[in-house]
């Protein structure tokens, strides 16, 4: 029981320390913003007086490593392994856009990306089967599991499965705690584990009509 109750709190206490770093993170991210719209001053000036236009690949580099950082704060957010791909991604559409390497380098980076493609595709599933329905992380946006699952879940209440359940929970002024349940036409959402406040997976699970 003790090294249960310990390793719940250090749970408790690493997913704070998670929300500050990513917290400090996002804000260097939003000072270092300011030097891109610096940089986009600098070129309409550039043009308005005819003078030598910045960079095309300076600006994009610069960018881009802003929307890696945003990607990775959302990666911690969400904790989805199509998160981390698309991570990943941006990191080397990056090395592909501003560094200057032979047809063998793009090639090789042409590569990287089609297998991440993959990856999130085939082998990242987020969807896993339950003894009742399917069991999904909280995370994952409801236009992509309706497609894919060829559910029917509305989307007025949320545009994550998490969100769908938080805001119904709102709305009807309860509390949401691992076996809380939310109804939707002829589909069933039930909170599944938490950690804290944050929902982390639910169970879809179809109702007989």
């Amino acid at each position: 029981m003790l090294k249960q109750r310990l390793r719940g709190k250090v749970s408790i206490i690493s997913s704070y320390v998670e929300i500050y770093i990513s917290l400090i993170i996002l804000v260097g991210i939003v000072i270092l913003s300011i030097g891109l719209v610096q940089d986009l001053f600098q070129m309409v000036q550039s043009f308005c007086n005819g003078a030598t236009l910045l960079s095309t690949e300076d600006f994009l580099n610069h960018a881009l490593q802003l929307i890696i950082g945003v990607e990775f704060i959302k990666m911690l957010a969400k904790h989805t392994p199509g998160s981390a791909v698309d991570v990943l991604l941006f990191a080397v559409a990056r090395k592909l856009v501003t560094n200057h390497g032979s047809m063998l380098d793009v090639l090789i980076g042409v590569l990287a990306i089609a297998i991440l493609f993959a990856v999130r595709k085939y082998l990242s599933s987020y969807t896993y089967k339950s003894s009742k329905g399917i069991l999904v992380n909280g995370g994952v946006s409801v236009m992509d599991i309706n497609s894919k699952m060829g559910l029917n879940i509305p989307t007025d209440l949320g545009h994550t499965v998490a969100g769908i359940v938080a805001n119904y929970a709102e709305q009807h002024e309860e509390r949401v705690k691992p076996g809380y349940e939310v109804e939707l036409s002829n589909l069933k959402l039930v909170v599944y584990s938490m950690d804290e406040d944050l929902i982390k997976q639910v169970e879809i699970i179809k109702m007989n009509n």
